[in-house]
């Protein structure tokens, strides 16, 4: 693999924009970093219990009987609960996604009240291992386990269905009856009316195109595969409660388990530290597991731990979609008109389900659809037995993509366009005109360096290798994910900074790390904002724990805009150190503060520069209190528009056997301002095992007469290993601005979201045939090609 080419900053800065090894490097690399795995153990934690939970057998079923009787005899079980014990069956129903994690929000305020489809420890299983019945605590796992397999159950089988249009006909099992009778997701808050986007007329400007073409595209569903499991343990000691965990939400889990069992918020303490990996699963926290581990600690008066297996990590997965599109256009190219309807597998329990159908293509409407006349969207949630399909990186981006570079592709190849052309005609954000510059920047640096013009061919076309081998390209684009005025649900973002007297620094900028180095990004805005201090990113500790009971409120890493948002506010709160530190000097050196300034650690007369005293002396000549200082403000919610990405892909076919292989993907992103050079690079280039992976070979697979999922585990659930990986040459670029001291716009979400439509459309150009859903096995080339 050719080494990156380092970009070219817009603004040259000490810190920002650097590369450089995160600050955590050396911990990591060497075992150091203590997970939440790691720290609750029984040496640490004396007495403490484990927990496990009966899981269902079946697809759909209701508990009829239940009988624990000989699970709380055996030695070691210290307690049982059921789904018929007061202190369960009391629970209020509930939704696993109270908040995607940009805002702390109540039970009454939660995003999808109209889908409060969960009952914790209920006795309706509404997918093969859904949590259900009762839940043990013993002396070890195993124990537990045990305990389990000795509880009686008598099952009533139910009718299932796994496939959405099934779920929506006549006489289809209903699984939640008293939310959706005929299984299709209610009209909500926050996703609207089934026509959710509704612009201009589109019937009439598909009348007034010259030209129109229509497309499908399947999106199946795929896993977040994080290394680190769902793991928690609960300490619940007279009236107070703690919990560590590896939620990277720790305020709103907070919150979820003080309303959930009715607790003051002071009596809940919730503890977060590193998180190895969550690509979206966490944006699901309100998880019911935090209480019933809760409900046993209360009861047995010791602490007690519950996580996930390998196999239960497959817990949710991103939303399925099956998308249709409709554009209609002028024959010079101007489209006149876009329509696009999807149908989303939402699994057993609806959580995100309309985030990804709904509010995802809301926002792509008014970023890069802003100059398309009509423009009309529908969506259709509709539950089904299989997993809960709600949030994974790039939540509902992804699924629109696939359709939208296709009918992009389709469209140019009907007007006889090239379709970078295409997209610089039509698309861009509601307040910049056409062609947009960041676009245009993206797509042109795309062409130049996947080699656009040398080898692309007409489809099918191209010249043939050893026989057998066809080759070709194929790109998408997306406006990126996301800018600070699309953070305003935030509310204020908080950070506090200690100068201590030896000018080392202490930086409060609480975010629970997931390993995407935002801690890093926050590290190096600091150090940049107090360069005046003569300091750098080694003088600065960043508290790497999320204490909710000494804390700030944490900044959630969702949305990829850690990366910046804590660096707004530390840039500004930084001015107040500085001034702080004036007005101690001023005494010192008999002026007014607004007559000096710092610079490289010394304090001095802009009039006379070679009189004035270092910052260091201004404390030892003082109180040799340390400066602190505390500041929060809300994102700005200046409307800038948005950035650009694109993902390039050169693939070889083999038509043979099907076998498509990338041979190399060209990663671009406009960021605005790059924060951290290598963490970028970084994020370009891991999101590509994700993109691959559900292009190519991710897909849960089902036993169709039992509804029971067979490839839970890292041996037939696919994923990309090193040996897959292609070439992959990262491109960032500066050239659209937001608003603030930096103007960046995050990237990590996005890196995917463009990888399987650009591979798709390369296989189309390497053998002329498309293919509509992923992942693209051998088997549907060869059915594409006429060799099933």
């Amino acid at each position: 693999m050719t080494p990156p080419r380092p970009y070219t900053p817009r603004v040259a800065r000490k810190f920002i924009g650097t590369y450089r090894p995160r600050i955590d490097a050396l911990e990591k690399a060497a075992g150091k970093v203590q997970f939440v795995d790691d720290i609750t153990l029984k040496s640490r934690f004396p007495g403490m219990l484990y927990a496990r939970v009966m899981r269902s057998p079946y697809a759909h079923a209701r508990i009829k009987s239940i009988d624990a009787s000989l699970a709380e005899r055996l030695p070691g079980v210290k307690a049982v609960l059921t789904c018929k014990d007061p202190e369960v069956s009391s629970l209020k129903p509930t939704s696993a996604g109270w908040t995607d994690g940009v805002d702390t929000v109540s039970y009454e305020r939660m995003m999808w009240r109209h889908y409060r489809d969960r009952r914790v420890l209920g006795d309706h299983a509404c997918w093969a291992t859904d949590e259900v019945g009762a839940v043990v605590a013993a002396e070890s796992e195993q124990l537990a386990e045990d305990a389990l397999s000795l509880i009686k159950v008598e099952w009533e089988v139910l009718p299932f269905v796994l496939d959405p249009i099934a779920a929506m006909g006549p006489g289809a099992p209903v699984i939640h009856p008293g939310i959706a009778p005929r299984n299709i997701l209610p009209k909500d808050t926050v996703g609207g009316k089934d026509v959710f986007v509704d612009k201009g007329d589109a019937d009439k400007g598909f009348a007034e195109a010259e030209v129109v073409i229509e497309a499908t595209s399947v999106h199946h569903n795929a896993t977040q595969a994080s290394l680190d499991n769902w793991c928690c343990l609960v300490d619940w000691k007279r009236d107070k409660l703690t919990v560590l965990s590896n939620s990277y939400e720790a305020d709103q889990t907070r919150m979820h388990i003080s309303q959930m069992l009715n607790l003051p918020i002071n009596k809940v303490r919730v503890i977060s530290s590193y998180v190895g990996g969550q690509f979206g699963r966490g944006d699901t926290g309100d998880q019911p597991f935090f209480l019933f581990t809760a409900l046993l600690s209360k009861k047995t008066g010791r602490p007690v731990k519950f996580r996930h297996s390998r196999r239960e990590s497959f817990h949710d997965s991103r939303q399925p979609a099956i998308y249709t599109g409709k554009v209609g256009a002028k024959k010079d190219g101007t489209i006149t008109s876009m329509y696009f309807k999807s149908i989303g597998n939402s699994g057993a329990y609806a959580d995100h389900t309309m985030f990804a159908l709904k509010f995802a293509p809301t926002e792509i409407t008014e970023v890069a659809l802003a100059h398309i006349p009509n423009v009309r969207m529908e969506s259709y949630g509709v539950y089904t037995n299989k997993l809960p399909a709600c949030m994974m990186r790039g939540v509902g981006n992804s699924q629109f993509n696939l359709i939208f570079g296709h009918v992009v592709d389709m469209l140019a190849e009907k007007l006889g366009l090239d379709p970078i052309d295409l997209a610089l005609k039509n698309f861009g954000h509601e307040w910049g005109g056409l062609p947009d510059r960041s676009l245009t920047a993206v797509l042109r640096e795309g062409e130049k360096r996947i080699g656009w013009r040398a080898k692309r061919h007409k489809p099918g076309a191209g010249p043939v290798f050893d026989r057998v081998m066809k080759r070709g390209v194929g790109f998408s684009f997306h406006p990126a994910w996301h800018a600070e005025w699309q953070e305003a649900r935030r509310g204020e973002i908080r950070v506090r900074i200690t100068v201590n007297p030896d000018c080392s620094v202490v930086l409060d900028a609480p975010t629970v790390e997931t390993g995407t180095g935002s801690n890093t990004c926050n590290v190096l805005g600091c150090a940049e904002a107090l360069g005046f201090l003569g300091i750098g990113p080694g003088d600065i500790v960043w508290p790497h724990t999320v204490d909710t009971e000494t804390s700030l409120k944490d900044c959630v890493q969702t949305d990829s805009a850690v990366s910046y948002l804590q660096s707004e506010v530390v840039a500004r709160a930084a001015l107040v150190v500085k001034q702080r530190l004036l007005e101690k000097a001023a005494g010192f050196l008999k002026a007014r503060p607004e007559d000096l300034d710092i610079a490289d650690g010394r304090v001095y007369r802009k009039a006379a520069r070679a009189k004035g005293i270092t910052v260091r002396d201004v404390f030892r000549l003082g109180d040799m209190l340390p400066v602190v200082v505390e500041m929060g403000r809300p994102p700005n919610a200046e409307k800038t528009g948005v950035p650009y990405i694109a993902n390039f892909a050169e693939v070889e076919v083999d038509t043979s056997t099907g076998r498509v292989q990338v041979l190399k993907l060209v990663v671009l992103n406009d960021c605005g301002t790059v924060m951290y050079a290598s963490g970028a690079e970084a994020q370009q280039i891991g999101g590509q095992v994700m993109g691959l992976g559900e292009a190519l070979t991710e897909e849960i697979i089902y036993d169709e007469a039992t509804g029971v999922p067979l490839n839970f585990n890292w041996i037939d659930y696919k994923i990309a290993t090193m040996a897959d990986m292609p070439e992959i040459d990262p491109a960032l670029l500066e050239v659209w601005r937001g608003a603030g001291e930096y103007g960046a716009c995050g990237i990590g979400e996005g890196t995917l979201t463009c990888t399987p439509r650009a591979v798709l459309n390369a296989v189309y150009n390497a053998i002329g045939v498309r293919i509509d859903d992923i992942p693209v096995k051998p088997e549907k080339v060869l059915k594409a090609l006429g060799k099933a």
